[in-house]
């Protein structure tokens, strides 16, 4: 069980805590929107803002556009699978460093059969980009990889139990998204996921796994990959899309190193610019309940709000918020 005591580098986070519950008295929800490029939209106002929790709608009592430092947890899949991408998953870890600003956080956790926390939170950028370097070292006979242990442990080392959810705090996974046997089902992980105030962006990494040669190029005949493995990585493509929308975040799936700087520039942009919204929630039954809610943009008159760019075409918003929460109980 969580202990509530953050573990010292090289150390394992304590295991999950029981997913996060709030008072409802009051609801925190976070809001990134952005246009269809990944930029931030601003200038929204609360009327703009329509909540909902389980289909209800719910009057907004605080509204705030913010900007501010962020904090990113690193976490990076460290098994015999990956070895021979290790240069793979430095190359795509240090872009992520390399877009932080001075003033933001970083974390950096390894995971393979459990948690490892490598660097807790630093603005030191380099001395984590130091430690990737040591990652990808292994032993044989080491070949589990239990995704759904490594996040809900991550979860709990960011939210210790009986602690203030934390926010503007991301999680990006990097790995293959495969799963050998973890303890936690997807299930149980969903509610921490999704009752937590952190946002987890997941960047799939392995095309020499998955036989997808980069560049492009068309394998000869015999080399593709079998059905069972293309099963299987279909599978572990849905476990990291389902991480990322259950926490109102992004999976990516880059072709290329080309792509990474766009990626994390995108994750940046999301995680500073914000509307921060409060509610008193119209159902004040103190049950433990799962609460769902639900963010849409509206105009003055309650229609789907529509912005225009400088040539007069639409603008495709998107809305990123987490999903619901768990009500105190008695």
């Amino acid at each position: 069980m969580a202990t509530g005591v953050s573990p010292t580098a090289g150390q394992e986070p304590p295991l999950v805590s029981p997913p996060l519950r709030v008072d409802v008295r009051l609801v925190n929800v976070d809001v990134a929107v952005t246009d269809s490029t990944g930029r931030h939209v601003p200038s929204l106002v609360r009327q703009n803002f329509r909540v909902m929790e389980d289909g209800e709608p719910q009057a907004v009592t605080h509204f705030a556009p913010t900007t501010a430092p962020i904090r990113v947890a690193l976490l990076v899949e460290a098994s015999p699978a990956v070895f021979l991408l290790q240069s793979e998953h430095l190359v795509t870890a240090i872009y992520l460093l390399r877009a932080l600003r001075p003033e933001d956080e970083v974390a950096l956790l390894s995971y393979a059969r459990s948690l490892h926390l490598e660097v807790p939170f630093t603005r030191d950028k380099r001395l984590v980009e130091e430690r990737l370097g040591g990652l990808g070292r292994f032993g044989l006979g080491m070949a589990e990889m239990n995704l759904h242990d490594a996040v809900a442990d991550t979860l709990a080392w960011l939210n210790p139990q009986g602690s203030r959810p934390l926010r503007r705090t991301a999680v990006v996974v990097v790995g293959t998204g495969l799963d050998s046997g973890s303890r936690v089902g997807w299930n149980e992980l969903e509610a921490h996921v999704g009752a937590s105030q952190v946002t987890f962006f997941t960047l799939a990494v392995g095309r020499l796994l998955r036989g997808e040669p980069a560049g492009g190029h068309k394998r000869g005949r015999g080399s593709r990959p079998s059905e069972s493995v293309d099963a299987t990585f279909a599978e572990a493509d849905a476990r990291l899309r389902a991480l990322a929308e259950g926490s109102a975040g992004q999976a990516y799936f880059p072709e290329s190193a080309a792509e990474l700087n766009r990626i994390y520039t995108e994750i940046g942009e999301r995680l500073r610019n914000l509307y921060s919204l409060a509610y008193q929630p119209a159902n004040t039954a103190r049950d433990g309940a799962y609460r769902r809610i639900s963010v849409e943009l509206v105009d003055e008159t309650g229609a789907p709000l529509t912005l225009r760019d400088p040539r007069g075409n639409p603008v495709a918003l998107r809305i990123f918020a987490r999903p619901g929460y768990f009500a105190a109980r008695e």
